[in-house]
């Protein structure tokens, strides 16, 4: 029988819909795969589920905890290997796509020792900035994960640099940078749909509207920009009202508080999920800022960029070392004062930022990127 199936391993297939959407279009393309996503809760059993076609499917298996996996790495790979092994029918796979470094590459590296089956392997935010900064232990093993993957995705174009640098992959630099392709995440055909080319700048007197769509967590940095604009707003030399949409996170009740505390220079949607209701948001904003700490890529950086927006951004992370074009502002510590100055450079300089449209929207529309992907699955 012929291998024709391809097996991703995604642990948090069900928490973004950015698999879904990657799968959805390989489906259209008519390639044949298995979704193994192991959860912690049954309540993120379905979720993100989409029609497949015949031969395909997506199996949410509720095998980790909250607690144990966290602390236990190799015991949890140990936990998925023999639960997938459970379920899939190796002899038919042809190849596996692990969407994460540490997590999903560790199983599919010790699944291609035993099945002798390649493998993809995708590094994200978290195996930059949690298991391969604080797992020093197993830094050994997340070389070998690399050095026997067929080929390493990068998300992020900061993160080539990022990777080859690292300490623990030096004997390996020069295998893995031929292995590396940076293939950037896709944007829901919605924001391409409805594209808005860049507004002409507003008058000195007005209003500037910043906007902010994330988790309330440290990581986005939200307290600190809140922080910023109230600086700017005592300073009195620009009206500012920042756009607040998300909810959730370590810092929902501290941006709570100063949402209430400033009711003049904050406004707060909660979490929105009706596309035309964003839309209406985002276009009733001048500017978009998140400077987050950490960042894979950043979908709503692309989003506002499709509406117009010059961006506040973080250096080496997310969408920085994408595009050549000045986009925005970004940020290289994470300083009230420092994101202060940098959003006063965008009111300032409005006019002069530049979004390509076009060239973002070849980037990211998914169907392209899922054709990029079977090229690598056919090699």
């Amino acid at each position: 029988m012929d291998k024709q199936k391809i097996v991703h391993i995604a642990n948090d297939y069900s928490g973004s819909t950015v698999y879904k959407n990657l799968i959805g279009e390989l489906n259209n393309l008519k390639i044949e795969q298995t979704v193994y996503t192991p959860v912690k809760t049954a309540r993120s059993i379905g979720k993100n589920k989409i029609e497949l076609q015949s031969g395909s499917e997506i199996i949410y298996s509720n095998i980790l905890n909250k607690s144990v996996d966290r602390i236990f790495y190799r015991l949890k790979v140990k936990k998925i290997l023999t639960d997938i092994e459970s379920k899939v029918d190796f002899s038919r796979v042809k190849l596996i796509h692990a969407h994460t470094w540490y997590s999903d590459g560790g199983v599919a590296y010790l699944l291609s020792k035993k099945y002798n089956i390649p493998y993809v392997v995708t590094v994200r935010n978290s195996d930059l900035n949690t298991f391969q900064k604080y797992l020093l232990h197993e830094r050994a093993f997340g070389k070998k994960i690399l050095e026997n993957a067929k080929i390493v995705v990068l998300i992020a174009a900061s993160y080539k640099s990022r990777v080859l640098s690292l300490p623990s992959l030096q004997s390996i630099k020069k295998e893995l940078e031929t292995k590396i392709q940076i293939i950037p995440n896709g944007v829901d055909p919605y924001w391409i749909e409805h594209v808005r080319k860049k507004e002409p700048p507003k008058e000195p007197d007005n209003i500037f509207n910043i906007l902010f769509i994330g988790k309330f967590s440290k990581g986005k940095n939200i307290s600190a920009l809140q922080k910023a604009v109230i600086l700017i707003q005592k300073e009195g030399r620009f009206k500012v009202l920042l756009h607040i949409v998300g909810g959730d996170g370590n810092e929902m009740q501290k941006v709570l508080q100063q949402t209430e505390a400033f009711p003049d220079l904050f406004k707060y949607y909660g979490k929105v999920y009706d596309k035309e209701q964003l839309l209406q948001i985002f276009r009733s904003c001048d500017i978009f800022a998140m400077p987050s700490k950490h960042e894979t890529f950043g979908l709503v950086y692309v989003e506002s960029m499709l509406q117009g927006l010059p961006v506040l951004y973080t250096h080496n992370e997310g969408i920085d070392g994408f595009y050549e074009e000045n986009i925005g502002e970004k940020v290289q510590g994470f300083s009230i004062k420092e994101i202060k100055q940098k959003l006063e450079n965008l009111m300032l300089n409005l006019k002069h930022y530049t979004i390509p449209t076009e060239k973002i929207i070849q980037t990211h529309d998914w169907t392209l990127i899922a054709k990029i992907y079977q090229k690598i699955y056919n090699s």
